[in-house]
């Protein structure tokens, strides 16, 4: 699920159609504040109806009577697999509310979410703006659902580009794996296995020593750390941090980068 370790490691979307983007994140956000809203009413609701039925019927209530017709049932893996692709068409468009309604509301989001940021959507809010900024860009490549004994296992293959890798020619990055638990319609567990190998020598750090160098008071500011790395090795492990100050300052410093990168080229 911050500069890619601290949410990759806990943590765009690029999918085939699914028509399940943004309409049907509202959608699924709308239908869970109603539930929310009118849980407290079902109980009694039901009561009343069944009240209604048995005098209306003169009889009690039969369970063994069937419906002429049923819907046909959605196979629950099918079904878990689009829950977690809706997660991250959300995540990938950095809409944190959006991708909150496909998370069970006793879920620890904690993966997705860096240490300095709460673990709520405020949090993962600070997280997306962040990847945001650091033109984090991803694509899912595949998923596959398998049935547990209590819910679903998705594992979805993703690759991804960020700071600005696209345009300078040094990604994809691909190798890296989401796994999901979907339980009841709703992600319960998460974790990211991220391939960074690649990413962080061939962009990370580059990009790690230019602000270094060039905006040495912008580093502490823009990444989780209170000093620049004594040791050129230490410029592959840092992170960002998600806050506001840190989130304006990558959206500057990148287009500056590009330009340097691209004047020392010509």
């Amino acid at each position: 699920m911050s500069e890619y370790r601290s949410l990759l490691e806990r943590a765009g979307a690029t999918f085939p159609p699914l028509d399940l983007e943004h309409e049907t994140i509202l959608r699924r956000r709308d239908r869970k504040r109603r539930g929310q809203r009118i849980a407290a009413g079902v109980v009694g609701i039901a009561v009343f109806v069944a009240a209604v039925w048995i005098v209306t019927s003169g009889g009690p209530l039969d369970r063994r009577q069937t419906p002429g017709t049923e819907p046909p049932a959605v196979d629950q893996t099918d079904a878990a697999e689009m829950v977690v692709r809706g997660f991250l068409a959300a995540f990938g468009a950095f809409d944190a509310e959006g991708a909150m309604t496909y998370v069970a509301d006793d879920a620890d989001p904690g993966w997705m979410i860096g240490l300095e940021a709460s673990a709520n959507e405020r949090g993962l809010a600070l997280e997306l703006a962040l990847l945001e900024a650091q033109r984090y860009r991803q694509t899912v490549t595949w998923c596959v659902a398998s049935p547990l004994r209590s819910g679903t296992r998705v594992t979805c293959g993703f690759e991804f580009d960020a700071i600005a890798s696209d345009v300078l020619g040094k990604g994809p990055f691909t190798g890296s794996t989401f796994v999901f638990t979907v339980r009841d319609g709703e992600i319960v567990e998460a974790v990211a296995r991220p391939d960074l190998e690649r990413f962080s020598s061939r962009v990370r750090a580059p990009f790690a020593e230019w602000v270094a160098a060039r905006h040495p008071k912008d580093f502490p500011v823009m990444y989780g750390t209170d000093s620049i790395p004594s040791d050129p090795e230490g410029f592959r492990y840092v992170s960002g941090r998600p806050t506001e100050e840190s989130i304006r300052l990558w959206s500057l410093r990148i287009p500056e980068y590009v330009m340097d990168v691209r004047q020392e080229a010509a």
